[in-house]
């Protein structure tokens, strides 16, 4: 089956089902690894968030203090 003779549709469905497969095979393969690269990337995320929100707050309290008159 040539690509041009499959409509858009059906190529996104075919493309999706072949990410599918392959996505069970990595997952077989290397299951403990991308778990421990999930909890370092969530460790880090959860420290970036942090930070963020400690600059929000600390930028809101300059900028809150450069109103008052």
């Amino acid at each position: 089956m040539k690509p041009q003779d499959v409509s858009e549709a059906k190529l996104a469905w075919m493309i999706w089902q072949a990410l599918e497969k392959l996505n069970g095979l990595l997952w077989d393969r290397y299951e403990k690894d991308f778990l421990s690269f999930g909890f370092d990337k969530k460790d880090r995320d959860e420290e970036s968030t942090t930070s963020d929100m400690e600059q929000i707050d600390g930028s809101f309290s300059e900028d809150s203090t450069s109103f008052e008159t």
